[in-house]
């Protein structure tokens, strides 16, 4: 039969079973037919096979039986279709004749007649065609041999992963040999479109794989106003069932050639790995700002040729004990690489969606420092260690800039310990919780050393009539032991020594919520057949939820004390802060079909989120320094955020901040999407910053130059649409712009083809300076 090896096994001993039971007949006449009753009969065991037909008739003493008319041999989802089928019982064989079809696992073989030897597994079909699920490929033949193992010979073959009797491309053969999880090997073949031959070939291999399996994957080709015209070809190889490699190599017509591999491993549930790395030797360096290609106004250049970017993430237990790790891997060679391959194949976008898809973790933008951090951790009910690394990397350092010996960014050593928040004594309603860190902070030139800080803190959860009160207290103790690199090329003694401070800080919560309920059971729909799968809402639910918040933290004197991060100089606060949260929960019916008839399937949502807020800065309020140029603005910006989703269609989302002294709206991010399942979508997004944002934070900067007053503001909108033309054609367009400047910044343009067996996208997308166009064919679940 024509099935995989463990699928035959299967069939085989099911119609021995068969044999056995028939055998038990071999008393009757010569030729016997078996009765009415005997139409449907089921083998003994603890998974039965059972077979169906018309009549079941006993040759020759039981040698033969002949099953006539809806011959059906079934188990589970397992069958055997046929109008004829004949078994003989000395030499285990059997024919079939007459729409034949049957279904093991997956795969699926039809043909007019077969036959075959069920202990070898071999024989012929006429006019056969069998069916592999795993790439959704049809291989038919005139006459199909099957040899051992799962090996198939064709003659007069086609191939195709089309449905339909005239299929939009296939593959014709004088021969084909076909391995199923393997290769279909083809001589003398015909390419068709629409069973048209267009282009002949000698030999031809395709894929006819189940499971995963090394081979060729689709490339990525097309034309790049920076870097000229490109092709790039992944090829992906398994390692074993939980790893595996993607060799890339692209070439670049005004780059070069770009080697890539890229490591992929999820050995157990926790255990994941993936590490990418990229090589390019570039002869395009340059030394002058006005001759970058990317961005020609950052004062920076390029004089490397060898160019790079290491990326990964990973996280599991090390070996077999109860110790963890995690850790993100980000290093670049150069300031410009990100942003210049950020859409080819194992650029940045594809990169960064990836890891976040793998671990839900982030990478920092194009133009930011490249962070790579990891950590080894153990935790128990309430406490965890941990020991890790932090390196922070400016990209454009070296290569004819800034020298390395220059960098003052901070490189990390951390050794930390926490205790998670719960009561001292379970008769006692205190809580407490904290973190004792110590850290050995170091940078290429400045202030370096070693950073032990001790944080406890301390909180009353209470319960009064009406309400909740949390009352929280805590202490921030801070030792630096440290000197200034290069010895003695500082003066001063800021920053160097034995330094410490004590910070002590306080806060409470009070919270309390009512609700109302709505009951609109009289909407709920009949339960009959016209109504399945239509829902409605029954029920609706408000609650209210103000809070006011109090906190304070005590201006100290850190200015003699090194700046390692930014909590090296805490600011001191005095706020005050009342909200109103509005939650609307929908209760809705929908009507569905039960084993008994008809019934109601209820869910719940919530389609509308309210939060409004402001608070008071007491700090503000008593503000002396630069009050000749800021006026004091106490009162702080009304805060609103809004979730609005009351239709399938429809989602607003809404973050704005207003400013109480006339400075308008100092932050705004606002998203509206429509959607409909025929026609498409579209999403719009106003995203407005203002150079008051962050009015209270510069307000407690030390000095007046730290200060960041005269950054622009900032008004972008973006627009994405997508146009279903029909089911097999739609148009995404979407693009970005700069309200203020009126420039464009980037827009991207999709056409794209679905049919059922293959995918043909055009791109044509503008990012900055660059201009690209591509296009992509694609053919669904193939592995070459």
């Amino acid at each position: 039969m024509f099935f995989h090896r463990s699928e035959s096994s299967s069939l085989r001993r099911a119609l021995l079973a068969l044999a056995a039971v028939i055998c038990c007949f071999c008393s009757s006449p010569a030729s016997a037919d078996l009765g009415d009753a005997q139409k449907s009969i089921s083998t003994k065991g603890e998974m039965p096979w059972t077979l169906k037909a018309d009549k079941l008739e006993s040759i020759d003493d039981g040698v033969i039986v002949e099953a006539t008319g809806g011959v059906l041999l079934q188990r589970g989802d397992d069958y055997m279709k046929a109008d004829f089928a004949r078994y003989y019982t000395a030499t285990n064989w059997i024919f079939v004749r007459g729409n034949v079809e049957s279904r093991m696992g997956r795969d699926v073989l039809n043909a007019r007649e077969a036959e075959f030897d069920l202990n070898s597994r071999t024989g012929w079909l006429k006019d056969g065609t069998i069916f592999i699920a795993g790439p959704h490929m049809y291989v038919s033949g005139q006459q199909v041999d099957k040899l051992f193992g799962d090996r198939y010979q064709f003659k007069d073959a086609k191939i195709t992963m089309c449905d339909g009797d005239r299929p939009a491309w296939s593959v014709t053969a004088d021969e084909a040999s076909v391995e199923l999880d393997g290769y279909a090997t083809l001589k003398h073949t015909t390419l068709n479109i629409l069973d048209m031959p267009i282009m002949d070939l000698p030999f031809m291999m395709l894929p006819a794989k189940t499971s995963r399996q090394s081979g060729l994957l689709m490339p990525d080709a097309g034309y790049s106003s920076l870097l000229g015209g490109f092709y790039a070809q992944p090829y992906f190889h398994v390692i074993d069932e939980s790893r595996d490699l993607t060799f890339t190599a692209t070439y670049m017509g005004r780059v070069g050639f770009m080697p890539s591999i890229e490591y992929r491993a999820h050995t157990r549930e926790e255990d994941k790995t993936w590490l990418a790395l990229d090589l390019l030797y570039d002869k395009h360096k340059f030394s002058r700002d006005s001759a970058d290609r990317i961005n020609g106004s950052d004062g920076k250049v390029n004089t490397n040729e060898e160019r790079w970017w290491l990326r990964g993430m990973g996280e599991g237990f090390v070996g077999d004990s109860d110790w963890r790790y995690r850790y993100n891997l980000d290093v670049v060679s150069d300031q410009n690489y990100l942003s210049q391959f950020r859409s080819m194949y194992t650029g940045f976008n594809r990169s960064r969606d990836a890891m976040y898809d793998m671990f839900g973790r982030d990478i920092a933008e194009v133009d930011k420092n490249r962070v790579s951090e990891g950590f080894v951790y153990k935790d128990w009910d309430r406490f965890m260690v941990s020991l890790g690394f932090r390196y922070e990397q400016l990209p454009y350092l070296g290569h004819g800039n800034k020298h390395h010996s220059d960098d003052t960014t901070v490189q990390r050593i951390p050794l930390n310990a926490y205790l998670f928040k719960g009561r001292i004594i379970d008769d006692l309603p205190f809580e407490v919780q904290g973190e004792v860190s110590t850290a050995y902070e170091y940078r290429n030139k400045g202030v370096r050393g070693l950073r032990t800080e001790i944080h406890p803190e301390l909180s009353l959860p209470m319960a009064i009539p009406g309400m909740s009160l949390i009352l929280n207290g805590g202490l921030r103790q801070t030792w630096y032991n440290s000197n200034h690199y290069p010895l003695g090329s500082d003066k001063s003694t800021r920053g160097s020594g034995t330094k410490d401070r004590f910070i002590p800080e306080a806060s409470a919560t009070a919270f309390t919520q009512f609700s109302r309920v709505w009951d609109m059971a009289d909407r709920k729909l009949e339960a009959t057949d016209e109504n399945v799968g239509q829902t409605r809402w029954v029920g609706l639910k408000h609650r209210v939820q103000p809070r006011i918040t109090y906190g304070w933290i005590p201006s100290r004197d850190q200015a003699e004390n090194p700046i390692f991060e930014e909590m090296d100089r805490i600011k001191p606060s005095q706020q005050m802060r009342f909200s109103v949260n509005n939650i609307f929960t929908a209760k809705k019916s929908t009507v569905k079909r039960t084993g008994s008839g008809y019934g109601y399937n209820e869910t719940f949502s919530d389609p509308i989120r309210w939060e409004l807020a402001t608070g008071y800065d007491f700090e503000e309020a008593s503000r002396k320094r630069y009050r000749d140029e800021f006026k004091r603005s106490p009162v702080m910006d009304t805060y609103s955020y809004l979730e609005f989703s009351p239709l399938d269609w429809m989602s607003l989302s809404s973050k704005m901040y207003i400013s109480m002294y006339g400075h308008g709206v100092t932050r705004n991010d606002t998203a509206l999407t429509l959607r409909n399942q025929r026609w498409g979508s579209w999403s719009i997004s106003y995203d407005v910053r203002n150079k008051y944002y962050t009015y209270l934070d510069e307000m407690k900067r030390d000095k007046r130059q730290d200060m960041n007053m005269n950054k622009k503001s900032q008004r972008l909108l973006t627009n994405s649409f997508k146009f279903i033309v029909n089911k097999e054609l739609d148009i995404y367009f979407r693009t970005e712009d700069d309200i203020i400047s009126g420039h464009n910044l980037s827009w991207e343009g999709v056409i794209g083809y679905y049919h059922q067996c293959f995918h043909i996208l055009g791109i044509v997308e503008r990012d900055g300076r660059e201009i690209s166009y591509r296009a992509l064919l694609q053919f669904p679940g193939m592995t070459f």
